[in-house]
């Protein structure tokens, strides 16, 4: 089985995750996280939000990008 590791939580996020879990009657943080994926995956996108990501979408992406062609333009935007 897989660990997760999770570092840095507060107090405060850490004890309603604690409620959280026992709310919902999860033995284990995995099942705690399926139901949380779950629960999210269900949720509804608003008109807005929609609009905000289609407004982020590039339209100079045409294809896949490839190793060589990121480390290319890493060391383009170094050099200037």
């Amino acid at each position: 089985m897989t660990t997760i590791l999770v570092k840095n939580v507060s107090s405060r996020l850490d004890k309603e995750l604690r409620k959280l879990k026992v709310e919902l009657g999860c033995r284990t943080w995995a099942e705690l996280l399926a139901k949380l994926v779950e629960y999210e995956g269900g949720r509804e996108l608003g008109e807005d939000r929609l609009r905000e990501m289609k407004a982020g979408v590039s339209t100079k992406w045409v294809g896949r990008p490839s190793v060589l062609e990121d480390v290319g333009k890493s060391r383009r935007h170094g050099a200037s």
